[in-house]
């Protein structure tokens, strides 16, 4: 009897540690922001007595409706997504096994975050600051306890010796002197710039006028491939429908990708794009006005 009751805690133990198929195909369903998808899979999961033994669906049913109360449209004809979502996710926090699981998800976490505060801004920008207020002192809380050990962005740009590049690395050298400068929903100036306030701010000093919101900067810059990209042109990032953030490239044509950016929890900083979890599949595409 004892030997039975062995084997079978052995037998247990290897199976809260294995692999889940249907596990693994929400984290990647999530990945490839099918956010909707995921709520479905999650959802069916949590109705199944046999999956009880886990929070995994519960966790991927929080996150993913965050990122689906994002959406205008679905937050109108889903009322309570975000509140549903905040509960579960405050529940995953309260036991052991769930923190276990948002310790084993931190970069899911770290990039939910920014995706957040990105979505927080640009309600900001829209003038709905009661509605970004409300949401951002949610959000706040619910990662108060959360230790969200972002990289930092120390990264030591030398100017490039070939003289064509010349006037391109003025325009990081000048960047480069807002360092640290905070983070400011529609800041455009030393005392605070968001990201396409600080992309204007630079290319102005340059006597470059650019429209002043990361989309319309996007739809108006002459268009590079990413071979094409280099030093002084723009990087844009999409939140999965439209361009919602940019920087500046401080990458030669070839290199890893690297850019100098307003980051929403770090101000003015350089950050790499090549091998980032978070902005390297984020990228929509890559545009100048150097040329114009």
């Amino acid at each position: 009897m004892k030997f039975r009751f062995l084997i079978f805690f052995i037998l247990l133990l290897n199976f809260s540690f294995a692999q889940v198929p249907a596990f693994d195909k929400m984290e990647q369903l999530y990945d490839q922001q099918h956010f909707k998808m995921v709520q479905r899979r999650a959802n069916r999961l949590l109705n199944d007595p046999s999956y009880d033994y886990s929070l995994v669906p519960l966790y991927y049913k929080s996150i993913s409706g965050l990122q689906l109360a994002k959406d205008d449209a679905w937050r109108k004809s889903h009322p309570t997504v975000f509140d549903d979502a905040i509960r579960d996710f405050d529940q995953i926090q309260k036991t052991v096994k769930g923190r276990k699981i948002l310790e084993a998800h931190h970069s899911e976490l770290v990039a939910l975050k920014m995706d957040l505060a990105a979505w927080t801004a640009d309600l900001n920008r829209r003038k709905e600051k009661e509605l970004s207020y409300f949401f951002s002192n949610k959000i706040e809380t619910l990662f108060i306890d959360i230790d969200f050990k972002e990289t930092d962005g120390k990264f030591e740009w030398a100017a490039p010796t070939n003289i064509e590049l010349k006037e391109r690395s003025g325009i990081i050298d000048y960047a480069k002197n807002y360092l640290g400068t905070p983070y400011v929903w529609a800041g455009q100036s030393p005392q605070g710039f968001d990201c396409s306030g600080f992309t204007s701010y630079v290319l102005l000093h340059y006597g470059i006028n650019v429209p002043r919101r990361a989309k319309e900067q996007y739809e108006n810059s002459i268009k590079l491939t990413k071979d094409q990209a280099q030093i002084g042109d723009l990087v844009f990032f999409s939140n999965g429908t439209e361009v919602s953030h940019v920087g500046i490239l401080v990458s030669e044509k070839g290199q890893d990708l690297v850019m100098i950016h307003a980051s929403s929890s770090k101000g003015i900083t350089f950050d790499k794009i090549t091998g980032s979890s978070y902005w390297e599949k984020r990228v929509q595409g890559f545009g100048t006005f150097l040329n114009k």
